[in-house]
């Protein structure tokens, strides 16, 4: 039997048995509405890990009050290092305006206190430099006067490691019960389908009709349930993202410095065939063991 065929008998059937395939697609919806979450929050963690990876950077927070000649000097002595490459001193004013134009919570800032933006020394690090010779830097940069502090982000650069290889794993594991959903619920659907049009396959049956023209639209319609199913979860997710949007973006750009990302088109169309993929063997599952043709 030809695809053409196939897909309007499966037309047919997805009128005939409307109510069904309606429960159908929209439990394996939220299944996929899941995954698809889960890897955007993969993509960005990614993205995040990926930035600080390559960033090379450290921040020498400068003491209240700090004199003018200790920070030109302490700025002067850092540029000599060798495995600096660039020094910019980030007053307290700056740093509002900046975290303001990031984070985009304008008037909100008047309720912090003024100590929440510290004047800061950017630290940019040359490509290729070890974390222990940029842990001796910050160790000796500390004990500077003017100096109240150094963030290296090492720390958070680690934990953020481990967490995106224990977000991997989730993914794999949500994707994996996805999968099983996907068999179940339209292995089950298939199967009420079959049982419900039993008359119409004995009927085809004693017309001659062969194995691949009964099969063939109950793979079709298996195939149509998964690819609707995950083509929904994208949408949705899809519309979320659009409405969060800007403040996403914002409150990620000020605290990584990352602006929120959606998903490749490519991650896209790989859900959505994936679906349909899934789909087809859950239908192909069911059809083996309900249907002897």
């Amino acid at each position: 039997m030809d695809l053409h065929t196939a897909f309007l008998r499966a037309r047919r059937g997805f009128r005939e048995d409307a109510k069904l395939y309606a429960v159908a697609v929209s439990s394996l919806a939220v299944a996929f509405l899941c995954l698809a979450g889960a890897l955007l929050v993969m993509t960005n963690l990614s993205s995040m890990a990926n930035r600080w990876s390559r960033s090379g950077r450290m921040t020498v927070y400068l003491r209240d009050g700090a004199p003018e000649d200790a920070v030109e000097r302490l700025r002067a002595t850092l540029v000599e290092v060798r495995e600096v490459s660039g020094v910019t001193l980030l007053s307290a004013a700056e740093a509002r305006a900046q975290f303001a134009r990031d984070a985009n919570v304008g008037g909100e800032l008047a309720g912090l206190p003024a100590d929440a933006f510290p004047a800061s020394l950017e630290v940019t690090l040359r490509d290729g430099t070890s974390s222990a010779r940029a842990d001796e830097i910050a160790a000796r940069v500390g004990h500077v006067a003017a100096v109240e502090g150094v963030e290296t982000y090492r720390a958070f650069f680690q934990k953020l490691e481990t967490l995106v290889l224990s977000g991997r794993t989730a993914a794999a594991v949500v994707a994996l019960l996805v999968l099983i959903c996907v068999l179940a619920v339209v292995g089950n659907t298939i199967r009420l389908a079959v049982a419900g049009r039993r008359d119409e396959i004995e009927v085809l049956k004693l017309c001659g009709a062969t194995d691949g023209f009964v099969r063939g639209p109950f793979l079709v319609e298996g195939a149509l349930q998964g690819f609707t199913a995950a083509l929904v979860a994208v949408l949705l997710l899809g519309g979320g993202y659009a409405a969060l949007h800007t403040q996403l973006d914002g409150t990620l750009a000020a605290l990584t410095g990352v602006r929120a990302a959606f998903h490749d088109p490519s991650i896209v169309v790989a859900i959505v065939l994936g679906g349909a993929l899934a789909g087809g063997l859950g239908s192909a599952a069911s059809l083996r063991r309900y249907l002897a043709v």
